[in-house]
């Protein structure tokens, strides 16, 4: 049946060239984005040690609320945009034109919090430099058109271009790195990396694409606002689930358990890298074609791909965290573990979402799913408080009951909705 499954997809990517080369393109730049900060952080982590690199993963994960604030939805509801009108000039200047505008705005408003921030809060008025450095990254969200190149199904340039910023990233950390004094340096290389994409990318899509910017109609800007509201705060949801633990690491315990999970997470993510990018590639081709079919084939592919990996990292855990640290911590081991759970089920949980329900003409749903999962999320770390249960590898556990959550709703609406039917396959 696995076998079916495989070559059901080899036949649909024969036939549909466009998807096998963006698949391509999308896993060169996941694995190039994941991988090579791996090849630097075992480096980072002994030269600053596990508290100063907490630290800089807790002003990252501060940062990353302003960027979801200023990618507004934008980049999930303006690929569909861009998709549906990819042979239109005028309406794809249009277009382009709204979204940059309404980033502007919001990158304005965003750095007038983040100065708000840097004067009354204590974290960020101890390391100004530090946050100051991290915040910079938002230019690239603003700049880096990621969204127009993934609706016109062309990423050759991105992949060029993000492949190229990772690696003066990579390389600059050996440099510029050599003591525990130069953390901050950490977030500021990795912002300079993101923003040189960013100016490169916004060149090549002025120039090479020929798209022509002009002041958008009021209309239009309200119009492509609201449509991105919902995707807004389910992604809001998405980054306040999985950085919330960081967040709270960051208050109640210590800057070595923020690091601690933030590896945990980074190699999740890792391991994602497959389903990730074949839901990226393909999502276009559903939202044309909306082949239920061709749907069920592609889930299943999905499950085997999470399965797989995530008992490959459930075993070879140990290993790996003597790897990056140097010691086997064993808090952060079970961390590492438990995300392979947490894995598996996000692997799902994005085919079931944007992958189908969104194609398919059905985002409410899909968003409704993530803004509920914040309040079972919200309401089981209460309860651990309350319990007195409050420990990292138990807020670990509570991403994966909130994610098995999401995997079930989402998977109602699907059969509700008939997109899935696993009768005939």
């Amino acid at each position: 049946m696995i076998h079916f499954f495989i070559e059901t997809l080899k036949n649909k990517l024969r036939n549909n060239r466009i998807i096998a080369k963006n698949t391509g393109y999308l896993t060169i730049i996941e694995c190039v984005r994941i991988f090579m900060p791996f090849v630097a952080m075992p480096y980072i982590i002994r030269t600053v040690g596990m508290e100063k690199y907490g630290m800089v993963a807790l002003a990252q994960t501060i940062i990353q609320y302003f960027s979801v604030v200023i990618n507004f939805g934008l980049d999930i509801s303006a690929v569909k945009d861009v998709s549906v009108h990819r042979s239109d000039k005028l309406a794809l200047n249009r277009i382009v034109s709204t979204v940059l505008f309404i980033k502007l705005l919001l990158f304005l408003l965003c750095s007038l919090v983040l100065l708000i921030g840097m004067l009354t809060v204590p974290f960020m008025e101890q390391n100004k430099p530090l946050i100051f450095f991290a915040f910079l990254t938002c230019l690239s969200e603003l700049l880096f058109p990621v969204w127009y190149y993934q609706g016109i199904e062309k990423m050759k340039y991105i992949t060029l271009v993000r492949s190229s910023s990772i690696l003066f990233y990579t390389i600059s950390v050996f440099i510029f790195i050599h003591s525990e004094g130069d953390y901050p340096l950490v977030a500021l290389l990795q912002s300079m990396g993101n923003v040189l994409a960013g100016i490169i990318s916004f060149y090549c899509l002025l120039k090479l694409e020929g798209i022509r910017l002009a002041v958008p109609g009021c209309a239009m800007i309200r119009q492509m606002f609201f449509e991105s509201v919902p995707f807004w705060f389910s992604r809001m949801s998405v980054i306040f689930n999985t950085n919330l633990a960081k967040t709270v690491s960051g208050i109640f315990f210590t800057m070595e358990s923020v690091a601690a999970f933030e590896l945990a997470q980074k190699v999740s993510n890792a391991v994602r890298i497959p389903t990730n990018m074949l839901n990226q590639a393909v999502y276009p081709h559903i939202a044309r074609t909306r082949d239920k079919r061709f749907v069920v084939h592609f889930l299943w592919l999905n499950i085997l791909f999470a399965f797989v990996l995530s008992t490959v990292i459930f075993v070879a855990s140990p290993l790996l965290v003597s790897l990056f640290t140097g010691t086997k911590v064993p808090e952060t081991i079970s961390l590492m573990r438990i995300f392979c759970l947490y894995t598996f089920c996000t692997s799902i949980t994005i085919c079931l979402g944007s992958t189908t329900l969104v194609a398919f003409g059905h985002p409410k749903p899909f968003n409704n799913s993530v803004i509920y999962s914040t309040f079972v999320l919200v309401f089981i770390y209460s309860l651990l408080y309350w319990m007195n249960l409050f420990t990292i590898c138990n807020f670990a556990l509570a991403l994966v009951l909130t994610d098995i959550f999401v995997l079930f709703y989402r998977l109602y609406y699907c059969r509700l909705y008939r997109i899935l039917t696993f009768g005939k396959l």
